[in-house]
């Protein structure tokens, strides 16, 4: 005789979670629904990567190296390499701009001259023009204050972090991955600190929200907290972030503090992680802030200029945030952006002095862990859990490598699209079966109906490889081999070595060295016998981390570590030691 069972469902382990989760246990069957859309998920992946994989490395790949493809990664790939091709692609255009400091009785503010584009309308395309226009604009001409506008702007405060907001504000304001910020929220979470991690919901259950004040005592036990504690609002304003369809979807809450355990002991980015979760929790609860932002226009030698300003009336939420770096963007925004208080329309003012700027269009940045995660969710590709995996599958696989904080194709990886048929590509695929994938979550599509739609575009993706012509696909080419001069160094798997390993060649150059991964331009240093910069994220044997230059030697044929000098008295640059085990890779 079968016997009912239910199921215990937890979004964090504390005793009193678990407790209530006991008491609030639903019948199996209610997450049916939830348990076959994971299962033709994992089948769909593996039916499309595995045998994707297969066919394109039998068609494209060479011996010992296949290619990787999948149903998520691949998309995910094209992303970054549409980015850099657009990059690529950009010619930067010079404009000018004329800015006019003007003096009036109460300050000095800066403004930008306007035409009427309705783009960009303070660049000038020529610097006849703006010089022509700068000419008349001399010190003393007299001005006047046409229109002043203040509008006072209302900034809400911010929801709770799903996994890809944490992701993403962490790779910005801390510089961690998105791996690393899943590890660390992983690590917090197992010593009961922050609620379960993995979940795309920015909302509270009305339960959840009930324990709202628990969670504000135990958070204001410590000390780097009780201020801000003490400063919420009461009644609390819970009711914003209540909604209970959304966490449905999710099947896990918004992360947030649990309340309880001990932050003593956190360090690195254990403790930068929880202090963010820490804030956004309880600036989620502040009061909105408020802003006066105004627009003054001022009309000298018969031209208009312009300048915007914002004050700050209320910081509400955003004294609970510690500031964010800032960008480029930020600097360039915040340039002239100080109005007098004070100031009338109708107000005489005087030109002080006035400027040509020269300036040209910017490419668009390359993508970050940030930005490359806030696309993967606007297309719908992979979920929060998967997402910072598939990231490290690109790195490892060598299709995408890392430039300081920024993401970039490889050779390799562009290789890789240019075999691949479009359909595999494209994220707008790949999200409409993420959209099916969450209709058999709710129960709304049958996931046989959708298997059979993977199975018959497998089975085309397939005989595409079958029947395709074209080149293979090879290892990045670094240049010639600098040990036998006639080789070509490329890479596989394990490192960067000769073409003509098998007539004897010795040259080999492993990917990691110590613990750390090398970058293709580091190989090229040390390929040119130079030495590289100084590198960290080296691992000792015993563990301990270590910072050095790296050198490659003609003569014992291994990569050696170039240390700085620790003696200033023994003036000499530094102390050369062969890498251990820079032959295996260690």
């Amino acid at each position: 005789m079968s016997k009912p069972v239910d199921r215990l469902w937890l979004s964090e382990n504390t005793p009193e979670a678990i407790r209530r989760a006991l008491s609030q246990m639903k019948p199996l069957g209610a997450y049916d629904h939830l348990a076959a859309a994971a299962k033709a998920r994992a089948e769909a992946d593996w039916l499309v990567g595995l045998n994707a994989t297969r066919a394109f490395s039998l068609r494209h790949g060479r011996p010992g190296s296949p290619l990787s493809v999948g149903r998520v990664q691949t998309p995910t790939l094209r992303l970054i390499a549409d980015r850099d091709r657009e990059i690529i692609a950009f010619t930067p255009v010079p404009y000018w701009q004329v800015a006019v400091t003007f003096q009036a009785t109460q300050g000095a503010y800066v403004g930008l001259w306007q035409g009427s584009a309705k783009e960009h309308p303070d660049r000038i395309m020529s610097l006849n023009e703006a010089q022509a226009i700068l000419a008349p604009l001399t010190p003393g001409t007299r001005g006047q204050i046409l229109s002043l506008e203040t509008k006072r702007v209302t900034l809400k405060p911010p929801l709770l972090y799903s996994l890809n907001d944490l992701q993403k504000d962490a790779n910005r304001r801390l510089g961690m991955t998105a791996q690393q910020t899943l590890d660390a929220a992983q690590r917090l979470y197992d010593q009961h600190l922050v609620t379960y991690p993995r979940t795309d919901s920015r909302y509270l259950t009305g339960d959840v929200a009930a324990t709202v004040t628990q969670r504000l005592r135990g958070v204001g036990q410590w000390p780097a907290y009780q201020d801000l504690v003490e400063g919420v609002p009461r009644p609390l304003r819970t009711r914003r972030l209540v909604n209970e369809a959304d966490v449905n979807r999710a099947g896990h809450h918004a992360i947030i503090p649990t309340g309880s355990g001990s932050i003593g002991s956190l360090a690195g980015r254990d403790a930068a992680l929880f202090d963010l979760i820490a804030r956004r929790f309880l600036a989620a609860l502040y009061p909105a802030g408020l802003d006066d932002r105004t627009t003054l226009i001022t009309e000298a030698a018969s031209h208009r200029f312009k300048t915007t300003g914002v004050a700050v009336v209320e910081a509400g939420w955003r004294g609970v945030l510690k500031p964010a770096p800032a960008s480029d963007s930020d600097a360039d925004e915040a340039e002239g952006a100080a109005i007098p208080p004070g100031l009338v329309e109708g107000q005489a003012v005087n030109v002080d002095h006035a400027e040509i700027r020269a300036r040209e269009t910017k490419a668009p940045p390359r993508l970050s862990d940030a930005s490359l995660l806030a696309l993967m969710e606007k297309h719908g590709l992979g979920t929060p859990a998967t997402r910072a995996r598939i990231l490290e599958l690109l790195l490892a696989r060598d299709y995408v490598m890392r430039e300081k904080k920024t993401l970039q194709s490889t050779e390799k990886g562009r290789q890789l699209l240019e075999v691949l048929p479009e359909t595999i590509q494209s994220p707008e695929l790949t999200g409409r079966w993420e959209r099916s994938l969450e209709g058999v979550a709710e129960g709304q599509e049958d996931p046989d109906h959708f298997l059979h739609q993977i199975r018959s575009y497998t089975k085309e993706l397939v005989e595409t490889a079958r029947t395709q012509q074209g080149a293979r696909v090879a290892e990045e080419d670094l240049g010639a081999c600098p040990v036998c001069q006639i080789g070509r160094v490329v890479g596989n798997a394990k490192g960067w070595g000769c073409s003509r390993w098998r007539e004897g060649c010795s040259f080999m150059i492993w990917r990691t060295v110590a613990g750390k991964k090398l970058t293709p331009a580091q190989v090229k240093t040390l390929m040119a016998g130079k030495t590289t910069a100084t590198l960290k994220g080296f691992k000792s044997k015993s563990g301990k981390s270590f910072q050095a230059r790296l050198k490659y030697s003609q003569e014992s044929g291994r990569i050696e570590f170039v240390f700085q000098e620790k003696s200033p008295a023994k003036r000499r640059r530094g102390k050369t030691q062969a890498a251990m085990g820079a032959k295996s890779g260690t």
